[in-house]
């Protein structure tokens, strides 16, 4: 038998007295109130993945780790590693590291993880984590001033922080961190065995007008140009009869990415954890994919979601006081560990 441990080790809010066990449905998720009083929360997203070989259900200790990965790597201020470091989980026998999108609050912890990793690792993640990204700190800026400019041109708005930007991946640091840099747009499988099969998705289509967005920028090739964040990634686990779906920020659009997931899979989704991306959502959107998530699939189980991280507290109440009792909604700490 195959278990798999999904760990939320970064997260922006931490609930040390949150005890999803007492409701019947969520027996795979459980928290620690030790560890979450001594973890620390901050604006980003982190999860550490075990995947174990369980010869008997009753021997917590005989079972077997048999890959462990990581899904980004929290925010600057590295509180993944801090609060990796207050559970003693180790970094040594880590197989690789998944890029969901190379947002900041996503990559932060990156290069200080891979300098506690001896092993070579591969580091899976999109050509866009070449561009340098940019992003609005003042409401005075239009997209006109950044849409086809080059990067001398918007100097100005960097030095007085109407704008900030985030560095590309640094190829040298990784090679000189023995990281293996993967890029690819393609679906990617991670795991397949004993009933589980773990795959990394490619570029999302977006279909769905409502999830579209043009607010981002980015230097490709000299010249500042929208960025569509087309390294918008999300984790797959197909499992013998349902698919749990691990999200990064689902820039691509939830409505978009379960879309995409339904053409690679006919199993139906169970669980949907991670980012939204619908914090500054209009009432309007927030509906369409409340509905959409009540009806997207045919499936007579209540679907699980934890909105996390940029999903909004807005989106996080309208979908708890929604119609849909197929829908069932929950927050999660800092610490919180999911088992399947």
């Amino acid at each position: 038998m195959i278990k798999t441990e999904l760990i939320l080790l970064t997260n922006n809010v931490i609930f040390p007295f949150q005890n999803l066990q007492k409701d019947p449905g969520l027996k795979f998720a459980q928290l620690n109130k030790l560890f979450a009083t001594q973890s620390v929360a901050e604006h980003g997203l982190g999860f550490m993945i075990n995947i174990y070989e369980v010869k008997d259900p009753n021997d917590e200790w005989g079972k077997k780790l048999i890959k462990k990965v990581i899904f980004d790597t929290g925010s600057t201020n590295e509180t993944f590693l801090y609060n990796m470091n207050a559970r003693a989980y180790t970094l040594y026998d880590i197989d690789m590291i998944l890029i969901s999108h190379w947002h900041y609050d996503h990559t932060g912890g990156l290069y200080q993880i891979l300098e506690q990793v001896e092993n070579e690792i591969p580091v899976i993640c999109h050509d866009s984590a070449k561009f340098e990204r940019f992003f609005r700190r003042s409401f005075n800026v239009k997209d006109s001033d950044l849409d086809g400019k080059n990067r001398d041109e918007i100097i100005p708005l960097l030095s007085t922080s109407k704008i900030v930007n985030q560095a590309p991946i640094d190829l040298n640091h990784m090679d000189d961190l023995n990281a293996k840099v993967i890029f690819t747009k393609e679906t990617l499988e991670i795991f397949n065995d004993g009933g589980l099969k773990i795959t990394l998705s490619g570029e999302i289509p977006r279909i769905h007008p409502e999830e579209d967005f043009s607010s981002f920028f980015s230097l490709q090739e000299g010249i500042v140009k929208v960025d569509k964040i087309l390294d918008d990634k999300c984790l797959i686990f197909e499992y013998q009869e349902n698919v749990v779906l691990l999200l990064g920020c689902c820039h691509s659009g939830i409505m978009n990415t379960l879309d995409y997931v339904k053409n690679i899979t006919t199993k139906p989704i169970s669980h949907i954890i991670g980012g939204f991306h619908l914090a500054n959502a209009t009432d309007q959107r927030i509906k369409t994919t409340i509905d959409y998530l009540n009806s997207f699939q045919d499936y007579d189980k209540p679907i699980f979601l934890f909105p996390i991280h940029c999903s909004g507290n807005k989106f996080l109440f309208e979908l708890k006081r929604s119609n849909y009792s197929n829908l069932k909604t929950y927050n999660a700490s800092v610490g919180t560990i999911f088992e399947f």
